[in-house]
């Protein structure tokens, strides 16, 4: 009980409802939520109330709440770039855990990774939670033994996020952020888009980045950096269908690149709102069989992740037979990545992914973003 971190949330949106607070509140033994900050009165005042947090401690402002509050950590959890926030608390000496995207813009990442330096210890983990599934642990094991894979594809079916939360009984969305918050708040993320992609870049092509690319696409551009190394060229990237508007569903994205050792690696991103399960696959073909790690509905507590393994049959039972084992984990990857935090703050322990990691997604996800372009960039994305 001495170690219990005094932790604070900074976004209490469907994420935090559904996820972020119950596992906090399931960890007992290893944090105690100290203060929450949202820019909704009254989100914050029933999230304080359900939580028990005093109201001095709920907050509007999250640079005030790290300021103020005496938490030892914040757990970034709203919408657009966390940049600004972040530094803030690891210039206060508050570590800090990040869910997507870690910031917008190469610049803002590159401020992080010098404060973190000039704190002189691990200071920010990515809480992108498929890194710390345990069948991808599992799946990453196995592939210290493989050097022939020929091919990773990878699979997203998704549909509306209000299908995915329907059995979270979640708050109504709240009418009381008032209009100078969200007009900052919209007015510094367009700052930040104009930084990436350049001042002239139209609403559609924000939107494809800061929503699809940065904000769900990220999770496997992830994948393939903790697997593998990463993407080390990105040659191919569509959008369909055509004519995709502000506003619109955005449609289906693939991203085709090489990953170190030359192997071709397929990214495939469908929003079908009418889709009955959001469904993700991660299939990876190498010489001698194939890996298949296949993800449930993400808000889902301890939903089963399964790792399904072909490989050829032991020598002496008959030609061309083969193998099929599975694995199934229920432990719960939000949860993972929750003790993972707790242990570099109290032990100093360095993350699974942290800033540098964080930083060539982004950098990856400029390249995509290029790519996808039908119109000039002059923002880093023009030449990452």
């Amino acid at each position: 009980m001495t170690d219990r971190v005094a932790l604070a949330v900074a976004g209490l949106g469907a994420v935090a409802q559904s996820v972020h607070l119950p596992l906090i509140s399931r960890r007992w033994d290893l944090f105690d939520l100290v203060a929450v900050c949202d820019l909704s009165p009254s989100l914050r005042t029933a999230i304080g109330e359900q939580y028990g947090v005093p109201e001095e401690r709920r907050y509007a402002d999250a640079g005030r709440m790290v300021a103020e509050s005496g938490a030892e950590g914040v757990v970034l959890l709203t919408s657009g770039s966390h940049g600004d926030v972040a530094l803030q608390a690891l210039r206060a000496g508050v570590s800090v855990f990040c869910e997507k995207p870690l910031t917008f813009t190469v610049a803002e990442a590159d401020a992080l990774a010098a404060a973190e330096r000039e704190l002189g210890r691990p200071g920010l983990l990515l809480a992108y939670m498929k890194e710390h599934d345990e069948a991808v642990w599992q799946l990453r094991s196995r592939l210290e033994g493989i050097d022939d894979v020929r091919a990773v594809e990878v699979s997203v079916l998704h549909p509306t996020g209000e299908s995915q939360l329907a059995f979270a009984n979640l708050r109504p969305a709240p009418t009381d952020i008032s209009a100078d918050d969200g007009g900052s708040v919209r007015a510094r993320t367009e700052e930040l888009l104009d930084a990436a992609l350049g001042p002239g870049a139209s609403p559609s092509l924000r939107e494809l980045y800061a929503h699809v690319v940065l904000g769900s696409l990220v999770h496997d551009t992830s994948l393939l950096r903790a697997l593998f190394g990463g993407l080390t060229v990105v040659d191919g990237a569509r959008l369909w269908p055509a004519g995709t508007r502000p506003g619109a569903d955005p449609g289906s994205v693939e991203v085709t690149g090489t990953l170190p050792g030359g192997a071709r690696a397929r990214m495939s991103w469908h929003y079908l709102p009418d889709y009955p399960a959001y469904t993700e696959t991660l299939t990876v073909h190498h010489g001698r069989g194939s890996l298949t790690v296949t993800f449930g509905t993400p808000y889902v507590l301890n939903g089963a992740t399964r790792l399904e393994v072909v490989e050829p049959a032991p020598a002496g039972t008959v030609a061309g037979g083969e193998v099929r084992s599975v694995f199934t984990s229920t432990g719960e990857s939000f949860e993972n990545e929750l003790a993972d935090f707790h242990r570099m703050v109290t032990t100093g322990e360095p993350p699974r992914a942290g800033i540098a990691e964080g930083r060539a997604d982004i950098l990856t996800s400029q390249r995509v973003i290029r790519l996808l372009a039908d119109e000039t960039l002059t923002g880093e994305a023009a030449h990452a």
